[in-house]
């Protein structure tokens, strides 16, 4: 029984990987006028469909939309109810049934063309009712379903998506989206965080700055260490000009070859060569910077002058 259960899953993947090699052969020039066709497009990019091809459409909307193509889904049922109120006539319709027959997806592209939208057709037959009626038709026949009674939708879905996939990639392609772009659409994700946050977003300012004077004693410095939490204290003369900074590591150091580490003043213990960056460096490469040089915070410039620090924990605990 195990090993049946495994050759059916194993021909289900044979069957599908099949369906993709036979719509790969259908890509023609009829792809290339559907990309231009969305690529000039005013307005933005519907996808409509129910059932199964309804789940597709939606992913497919939510991919173009993600990849710089404005884009939203449409149920072909809730169109006759107020829903076609958010169609503009610059817009581009996609509607996916795979038989090219659904009737409620018939009856929404036959409106939709009233309106004055581009219709582009995506179904399994040539001569369908919804290739008749498109601008544009994409043909994503396959042979047959991955369910054993070829009914349940399976292997057109999965054409389907895939053929999703390349569209939105062509366009991307088409458009140079790069990953800056990508980052706008995806803020809170890890690549939006790497390529949108700047070290002016993230760091340490006002009163939560840990500061010292250069006259203060050991036990100013390890109170404000302490206190601050960010494993180091930057180091102020008299007239507020930054001198330089002490960290944790510094002050063990100290103890270890001082007897009278209490004794000592902050100007005897900082180290001047403290490594510095522009508020308006990305955040990344700020925590690349900490990493390579093995120290746990860095001194934030705003045209040449101190304004904030960034620790390293803090970074990572954002998830950068």
């Amino acid at each position: 029984m195990k090993k049946n259960i495994l050759n059916i899953a194993k021909t289900v993947f044979d069957d599908e990987v099949d369906a993709l090699m036979e719509l790969r052969e259908l890509i023609d020039e009829s792809f290339v006028d559907i990309v231009n066709a969305i690529d000039k497009c005013k307005g933005r990019v519907i996808l409509s469909g129910i059932g199964k091809s309804g789940h597709i459409a939606r992913k497919i909307s939510a991919t173009l939309s993600s990849t710089g193509t404005s884009s939203f889904f449409m149920h072909s049922t809730e169109a006759f109810h107020g829903d076609l109120g958010m169609l503009r006539n610059e817009d581009i319709v996609i509607a996916i049934s795979y038989s090219g027959e659904t009737e409620e997806v018939i009856k929404t592209v036959s409106t939709v063309k009233k309106i004055g939208c581009k219709i582009i057709g995506v179904s399994g037959k040539i001569d369908s009712s919804l290739a008749k009626l498109s601008d544009f038709h994409q043909n994503i026949r396959i042979k047959k379903e991955a369910c054993p009674l070829d009914l349940a939708p399976t292997s057109s879905t999965t054409a389907t998506l895939v053929w999703g996939d390349a569209l939105a990639i062509s366009l991307m392609e088409k458009r140079n989206f790069k990953p800056e772009d990508f980052a706008k659409s995806h803020p809170g994700g890890s690549l939006g965080k790497r390529l949108l946050l700047l070290a002016d977003d993230v760091m340490i300012k006002g009163d939560d700055i840990p500061r010292n004077a250069s006259t203060d004693n050991a036990k100013d410095i390890l109170n404000e260490i302490t206190q601050k939490g960010v494993g180091a204290t930057f180091i102020f003369s008299e007239n507020d000009k930054l001198q330089g900074i002490i960290t944790d590591g510094d002050i063990r150091r100290c103890i270890e070859s001082n007897d009278n580490f209490l004794s000592l003043t902050a100007s005897e213990m900082m180290k001047k060569d403290l490594i510095s960056i522009d508020k308006n460096e990305l955040a990344y490469d700020c925590l690349q910077l900490m990493i390579q040089k093995k120290i746990g915070c860095l001194a934030v410039l705003e045209k040449g002058s101190f304004c904030g620090v960034i620790n390293q924990k803090s970074l990572l605990s954002i998830g950068l």
